[in-house]
């Protein structure tokens, strides 16, 4: 069904994301609307910094230049925020009427705990490419800045409605409407907030549940 180079770990999160598909295309047939068609996008978005960090440890592994890996880590960081984002997606359920609550409900959550479980994948291979280069402290501050970064990133995404794209096609616009939110309490809260969430979740999901069989995914 899969191929056979990818590892279980990766071919769980296709299966999860296929089913998270699935649940779309039941509710176009139900509802004959596309309204949470959006969430497959989100979904794609939040597996790229999986493939960024994929490619860096395909290149570690195969003992290419480090500096190519540090080059490609900027756009992991930069894309990373989209894994957790999904999570904000449940603000779409505010003053709901239709009889489907239910089923919506459950979809959004679905598509937010596979962007999350991608997101936590994502982390430990770059757990494990800071590893590579740096003590065991040093690795972890790298990803709780990382952690409280993407917890900016998703209050930039939700509440300024910027992209990681704007980055690129709109850099001094993004530039400007980023700054303007450092003196904004919600800013605060949200990056903290997310961030330490983020942290601790990843925490218990590199204790408790990497070392099971995924600790040494980055590798494969």
């Amino acid at each position: 069904m899969f191929p056979t180079n990818l590892n279980r770990s990766t071919q769980g999160l296709i299966a999860l994301s296929a089913l998270c598909i699935a649940l779309v295309c039941v509710r176009v047939t139900m509802k004959e609307e596309t309204r949470f068609s959006f969430l497959i996008w989100n979904l794609f978005l939040a597996w790229i910094p999986f493939f960024i960090t994929s490619l860096a440890a395909g290149l570690q592994a195969g003992k290419r230049n480090r500096w190519a890996i540090f080059l490609v880590f900027p756009a992991w960081l930069l894309f990373f925020p989209n894994a957790p984002y999904i999570i904000t997606d449940l603000l779409h359920l505010k003053g709901y009427s239709q009889n489907i609550l239910w089923f919506d409900s459950l979809l959004i959550f679905l598509f937010a705990f596979t962007g999350l479980i991608v997101g936590l994948h994502s982390l430990q291979k770059a757990y494990g490419l800071f590893r590579h280069y740096f003590n065991a402290p040093a690795a972890w501050l790298l990803i709780l800045s990382c952690s409280v970064l993407s917890g900016f990133g998703v209050y930039l995404g939700r509440y300024c409605r910027l992209n990681s794209w704007d980055l690129f096609h709109k850099p001094f616009w993004s530039a400007g409407r980023i700054i303007h939110q450092f003196d904004n309490p919600l800013s605060v809260q949200v990056t903290l907030v997310f961030g330490f969430i983020l942290f601790g979740l990843y925490s218990i999901y590199h204790h408790f549940y990497a070392p099971v069989g995924l600790n040494q995914d980055w590798k494969d």
